[in-house]
């Protein structure tokens, strides 16, 4: 496990590491009402999948990869979704919460001196209204309007490392989606630390380097092992 302090730059995946993506995606559905009589779980949990195809289709900017994921999911489900419908579910990424342990934890994490990074699959207009709510400043953000592509693409982290002029063991990457961010990450030879909050089960086809179930959580543990 590479120390905080060691390691050339911390990057963190942004939603559902630092904001919480899920409660805020899930609001939006239910202030849609087509969505009144709909399995909602079920139509979340499909949409993300209908959200993966479409960004490997082509390049297109994160709000319009939520309408249409949210819309080719409604129909799937036998909902006709209106498109000003679909276009409130993906502007309400602005009101999506940050995680309560998110600030605290990154004012502490800036007083160790190590470059911030985020690495995000939203486009930058989004990023920016995220990132005030965090109340923290990042060094760099990369995301898939700079890069056209998303993660779990490598493109990012070779942004990141290109602009950095870093080797992938300089780099420890925090985030909370195995498929995302802590599988392609440990390929390129990152160290990883998996913030699983939801429980998720363990994969057995990746080792992440730390697994902690909160960034508070992280903290502590950073305190009791790097303290001295």
């Amino acid at each position: 496990m590479i120390r905080p302090r060691d390691a050339a730059v911390i990057s963190f995946d942004c939603y559902g590491t630092l904001i919480d993506w899920q409660s805020g995606a899930r609001a939006a559905i239910d202030a849609i009402p087509e969505f009144a009589d709909v399995d909602k779980p079920a139509l979340i949990e499909r949409r993300l999948e209908v959200e993966l195809d479409v960004e490997h289709e082509r390049y297109r900017p994160y709000d319009q990869v939520l309408a249409i994921s949210i819309q080719r999911t409604a129909t799937e489900f036998g909902v006709d979704l209106a498109g000003d419908a679909a276009t409130s579910f993906a502007d309400s990424i602005v009101n999506w919460p940050a995680f309560q342990d998110a600030g605290g934890f990154l004012k502490r994490l800036a007083t160790v001196g190590t470059p911030l990074v985020i690495l995000s699959n939203v486009t930058r207009a989004s990023l920016a209204v995220s990132v005030r709510k965090l109340g923290a400043s990042f060094d760099q953000l990369i995301t898939a309007e700079d890069v056209r592509s998303y993660k779990p693409d490598p493109d990012h982290w070779r942004e990141l490392y290109r602009k950095r002029g870093i080797e992938p063991g300089q780099q420890l990457h925090i985030a909370g989606s195995i498929t995302h961010d802590i599988r392609p990450a440990a390929e390129l030879g990152a160290t990883t630390v998996w913030v699983r909050r939801a429980h998720e089960p363990i994969p057995d086809d990746v080792r992440p380097d730390l697994i902690v179930q909160s960034l508070a959580e992280l903290g502590d543990y950073w305190r009791l092992h790097y303290s001295r």
